[in-house]
């Protein structure tokens, strides 16, 4: 920590090059929201730079005066004059970009994505993200996601991701920089993220910069949206599946402003009536979905803003029954995020920016039964939870220290509570009670960690990305410590391309325990231990990016990933089986590796918009006890997958938007044959049952069978109009167009009866399909 501090010291007194530092934001002309990644250039000099998360830029510039070119995907270029005599704080506004506006592109117009020293990067904006196929009438940024090259879906419908041949578990998903722990509604159709709340999202899948941490495979950075700063406004939709609304404006108009929005399924109005007609009153079942999103934003000086994000959602599925007998029984399943953060940026100085974040995040998933019978006293209730709470603190800074050098330190503090699992029972019998816990114990660890940074230009040609993070983490009375290098290294070989190369050492101290591999909440966060230690990655990329004509971006990269200390559970083990702890049902000390190349070819602007990319991958894993220690294919690996999306603005009345999607199948476990075992009859059955007489089925490996490949096309179709109180759009999509029967899961029918025993045919593998085409609508409404 002394390091630390003499580091920052040595920045603040620095020399520094050129003639002055001007800095700002840069932000929504019409409704004061501030963009993340705005492009600022110089004028005749080729250098330039990007505003940070919160819209913050600062600039050094040649000479006391200067032309900057201001530009940000989806908003018209700005040119403004500068003249250090005057003022060096500039608040830029951009103006909206017609969506049919011709795009003109301009040699050295912005410092385009082959001039980012950053590679494996994604930037999609609420704009791009809201010109997506509606599936069951909602637009979702997950499944936006999975389109694009390194990152696969799991399966048919849900919305997993899968960075790179990691799991789950090792995406950082952060809102407002706080992280969430599952992203999923109705079993991963849908994501937790509300479109008309999010501004802009950042996905990292490799060369990830010194100041993120936590994860193996990606980072999913989601900006909520701020609010608007100048008049009030209302949204929202009603679809098949889901209503949504949300409200913004002012806090004492041009100094703040607040965002509230409310999402929530109806699926319980159609399944409750069903369920009891169905089963003539004795039986009820309601499945719902909610989110709430809120957000407020002030300025307290020209140099402090505050911000708090406040999030909250759950997943509540309820089975009610009741006999003659007035036997009654519940059955319910719930599980849901919260999320609470606040944020204080400062600006030191021109050259100096903070920002300090106090952050609580819980998740937690709870299953249950009830039973009672209220004539003889009797009651019975089953109960298993899971979660994680954190509490979070994080400074960082961000040093504009001359046109060379821009440095970032930071430090990060995490307190996690860990419930891996735990049983309850508690029962009344005749006035007799019982009241019992058992399973896995809580668990309590802390994580500090603190990185240096540096973005360093050497020349027009050359710049790169160097840090370091260090993490020490404490759990149990061990302490594990990591320093992770990281590096990404830009080299402009033209004009409008560029080389780029990276490599990240990670580590993540959480594990996500999977017994069904796609990622639902029936899978368990745990932490890393006395006895499972934290996991580790090295992932090297190279990659070639260019600017081609008309707007279009073409890049092609390649990268290799190794894994260690990987887990799962021991065959024959699942989540349920809680009775024991958690770490005596696993294998451990795991390995995995990955490699693959990327293609992409993307446009953002302009009447046509849209991307294609391929991806050209293998992810293997490797535990000792498991097939003698040998590598088997990831049940995710994908050998090839291809992501296209489009979208064109007919008018400014109709659009309409199309993707497709395929990808090798899910490799799973098969049996290789089966025999005949000498068995006792089964239970209530006698005679003439012994013997050669039941089938056990052999297996030779893991992940040894590929599912039927996997392709879906997805349309949609938007007609806005203009209203005298606002503008009303009918949204219109079907999901998988051309009825494809994609595998859900596989399965064995025939030759056995339900007990196993031979009874004659052939047995027949079949498939179980999930969706099939599903048109969709949603009535979209904004007030002005």
């Amino acid at each position: 920590m002394r390091s630390f501090i003499m580091l920052i010291f040595a920045l603040a007194t620095g020399n520094v090059w050129g003639q002055g530092q001007v800095s700002g934001y840069v932000e929504d002309k019409g409704s004061g929201e501030k963009l993340f990644g705005a492009t600022i250039l110089i004028e005749g000099t080729g250098r330039g730079a990007h505003t940070n998360f919160y819209g913050f830029f600062s600039l050094n510039l040649p000479d006391s005066t200067a032309t900057l070119r201001v530009s940000h995907v989806g908003y018209k270029t700005q040119t403004v004059n500068v003249d250090m005599a005057a003022s060096s704080k500039l608040t830029v506004g951009l103006q909206p970009l017609d969506d049919l506006d011709e795009v003109v592109v301009e040699e050295n117009k912005e410092l385009s994505f082959e001039r980012q020293v950053q590679l494996s990067s994604i930037n999609m904006p609420a704009r791009q993200l809201k010109q997506l196929p509606a599936v069951g009438g909602e637009i979702d940024l997950i499944r936006g996601i999975q389109l694009m090259p390194g990152v696969q879906g799991g399966k048919e419908g849900l919305t997993g991701m899968y960075v790179r041949g990691g799991g789950p578990d090792q995406n950082l998903i952060l809102l407002d920089g706080i992280p969430l722990y599952n992203v999923g509604h109705l079993g991963g159709i849908f994501s937790t993220f509300n479109p008309d709340v999010v501004a802009d999202v950042n996905l990292m899948k490799g060369g990830f910069p010194a100041r993120y941490g936590g994860r193996l495979s990606s980072v999913l950075n989601v900006k909520m949206r701020n609010g608007n700063r100048n008049e009030m406004r209302t949204e929202g939709a009603v679809g098949l599946v889901s209503a949504r609304i949300s409200n913004e404006g002012p806090i004492n108009k041009g100094k703040g402003s607040y965002i509230v929005a409310l999402r929530r399924s109806y699926v319980d109005m159609f399944t409750r009536p069903i369920a009891r007609i169905a089963s003539g009153g004795s039986h009820g079942f309601g499945y719902t979905f909610y989110d709430f999103n809120g957000k407020a934003s002030y300025d307290l000086s020209p140099k402090d803003k505050i911000q708090v994000t406040a999030y909250s959602g759950h997943d509540r599925g309820v089975v009610n029954a009741r006999d003659t007998s007035n036997i009654r029984s519940s059955n319910y399943f719930k599980w849901g995020n919260q999320l609470a953060t606040v944020r204080w940026n400062r600006v030191i100085s021109d050259r100096l920016f903070s920002n300090t974040t106090v952050g609580y995040t819980n998740y937690i998933f709870d299953i249950a039964t009830d039973h009672s019978n209220p004539e003889e006293e009797h009651f019975y209730h089953f109960g298993y939870q899971s979660g994680i709470r954190d509490w979070n603190l994080k400074y960082d800074l961000e040093y504009y220290h001359s046109k060379s050098h821009l440095f970032r330190v930071g430090a990060q503090a995490i307190h996690h509570k860990f419930t891996p699992g735990v049983n309850a029972i508690r029962s009344t019998d005749q006035g007799v009670q019982m009241d019992t816990t058992f399973g896995s114990q809580n668990v309590n660890a802390w994580e500090l960690s603190y990185y240096l940074e540096d973005e360093w230009t050497l020349s027009d040609r050359f710049s790169a990305n160097l840090g370091v993070h260090f993490n020490n983490y404490f759990v149990e009375g061990e302490q594990y410590f990591s320093a992770q290098p990281r590096m990404t290294a830009r080299y402009q070989v033209g004009p409008r391309s560029s080389l780029k190369a990276g490599f990240a050492q990670m580590q993540q101290n959480v594990h996500l325990l999977s017994s069904t591999g796609v990622g639902i909440p029936t899978d368990l966060w745990v932490p890393a231990t006395s006895r499972t230690r934290p996991q580790q990655s090295w992932q090297y990329t190279l990659g070639y990016h260019r600017m081609l004509d008309k707007g279009w971006e073409f890049s092609v990269e390649g990268y290799y990933k190794n894994m260690t200390n990987l887990i799962a559970y021991s065959d024959g083990v699942n989540w349920l089986e809680g009775a024991a702890d958690w770490q005596d049902q696993i294998e451990r000390e795991g390995e995995g590796r990955a490699r693959g190349i990327e293609v992409l070819l993307q446009k953002k602007e302009g009447r046509w918009s849209g991307w294609l990319g391929y991806t050209l991958a293998q992810s293997e894993r490797r535990f000792d006890n498991i097939m003698d220690g040998q590598f088997f294919p990831d049940r995710f690996d994908r050998r090839h997958d291809i992501g296209f999306t489009m979208a064109y603005q007919v008018n400014d009345k109709v659009s309409f938007s199309a993707s497709w999607t395929y990808g090798t199948g899910e490799a799973i476990t098969l049996a290789e044959g089966r025999y005949q075992a000498y068995t006792e009859p089964p239970i209530g059955l006698s005679g003439g049952l012994t013997g050669p007489n039941r089938y056990v089925e052999h297996y030779e490996g893991r992940n040894n069978f590929r599912m039927r490949s996997y392709h879906r096309a997805d349309f949609g179709i938007r007609f806005s109009k203009d209203k005298r109180w606002g503008e009303r759009t009918w949204n219109l999509g079907f999901y998988n167009v051309y009825n494809r029967a994609n595998p859900f899961y596989y399965y064995w029918s025939g030759g056995t009866n339900f007990f196993g025993v031979n009874a004659g045919g052939t047995m027949r593998l079949r498939q179980m399909a999930l969706l099939p085409i599903l048109p969709a609508f949603s009535y979209e409404f904004k007030l002005y």
